[in-house]
């Protein structure tokens, strides 16, 4: 048994370009008000001590006039804050308006604050030994860094924004791909059954006709399931049970097979749709059957990763694919769960291996 054709798949963006584009152009970086004051509140104290401590310690302020001038500090950076927080929702979006905005609001606060509040209430205080110069630089020095510290707030939204449209956009791009890859099987599989159907016409009418009912049963239950990416264990295992008899109408018991899935985990796990069936079809369509020597395909259960084995005897001329099989179920595995399909091919046994699913729509 070999592996089918690589197919190649183009895989088309699930949306156009200009919904793209647009997506991407409403993730203007929106900051709530809640954000900004609790960062405000919890920025204050530490910008308030960084300010005020060298101060004290320059001009050896007391203890008694250090917690005064600490909590005088923090009122006016929570101003300033409150005035930035102001200007971003006033709809200035531009850095450099916003920059110079905030430069003249501030400057106005520290001319009235070192004019008028300073010397009325700490006229008596080494607060008012501070020149003039000192106290604009350093309220200048504290709105940089509020605006700062807003603008990196902005950035982390918008690069968390950025972050989850990236994700949407993978993750759309991925049920896309899965299910172009799904689509393949069906049109595979009936192109087969139609060949063996007429085959069976020609030699057996009366099989032909039991062939028939069957698959009509199977495409039934199959079309129910075939808008879906993952089947149910128990399901999977009806339909590729259901291929199989119909298959064994054809080669009678130059085929066998046997399940070996304990019922309790059949409820509980997922696989790819479809994919036990193509790898029994693979199996049929690249080995040698006959009365004396049977293809017996086992499909058994271990720790979580079921396992379709078969006997190999290869056929000296290979059957022509139509391009899908394992490279496609591959594919389709690892969009699902990012785990691979694991093949062994020893000791005349060939098997391929897959971890089942624990959840339905996919093990991310």
């Amino acid at each position: 048994m070999s592996i089918s054709e690589p197919c190649i798949v183009e895989l088309l963006p699930y949306a156009g370009k200009n919904d793209t584009l647009q997506a991407f152009s409403s993730m203007a970086p929106v900051l709530s008000i809640k954000k900004q004051a609790k960062v405000a509140l919890y920025t204050t104290p530490v910008i308030a001590a960084l300010t005020m401590t060298p101060i004290a310690i320059l001009n050896r302020y007391s203890f008694g006039m250090y917690v005064p001038a600490i909590l005088m500090t923090m009122s006016l950076v929570l101003f300033l804050w409150a005035v930035n927080i102001f200007i971003w929702y006033a709809g200035v979006r531009s850095v450099v308006k916003r920059y110079l905005l905030n430069i003249l609001v501030s400057g106005v606060i520290a001319i009235f604050v070192v004019t008028v509040l300073v010397p009325v209430h700490s006229e008596e205080s080494q607060l008012h030994q501070v020149n003039f110069h000192f106290h604009i630089i350093l309220f200048f020095a504290v709105n940089t860094v509020i605006i700062i510290l807003q603008d990196l707030l902005s950035s982390r939204e918008k690069n968390a924004a950025m972050q989850l449209e990236n994700q949407e956009l993978k993750l759309k791009n991925m049920e896309a791909m899965n299910q172009q890859l799904k689509q393949q099987i069906q049109p595979h599989f009936l192109f087969n059954s139609l060949s063996t159907l007429k085959s069976l016409m020609m030699a057996n009418p009366e099989k032909a006709e039991d062939y028939l009912v069957r698959l009509s049963d199977f495409l039934r239950s199959s079309l129910s399931s075939h808008s879906m990416n993952t089947l149910r264990l128990g399901d999977e295992l009806d339909l590729c049970v259901n291929y199989l008899e119909m298959q064994k109408i054809r080669f009678g018991e130059a085929l066998q097979f046997d399940i070996r899935v304990p019922g309790e985990v059949r409820a509980t796990h997922y696989l790819p749709a479809f994919s036990l069936q193509l790898l029994a079809e693979n199996a049929i369509k690249h080995n040698i059957l006959t009365l004396v020597r049977p293809l017996v395909i086992t499909i058994s259960w271990q720790d979580g990763v079921i396992t379709v084995s078969n006997n190999l005897q290869k056929k000296e001329t290979i059957t022509q694919g139509t391009g899908v099989g394992l490279v496609n179920l591959q594919e389709r595995l690892r969009i699902l769960s990012g785990n691979s399909i694991v093949i062994h091919d020893q000791d005349n046994i060939f098997s391929v291996s897959i971890r089942a699913l624990l959840y339905e729509s996919s093990d991310h």
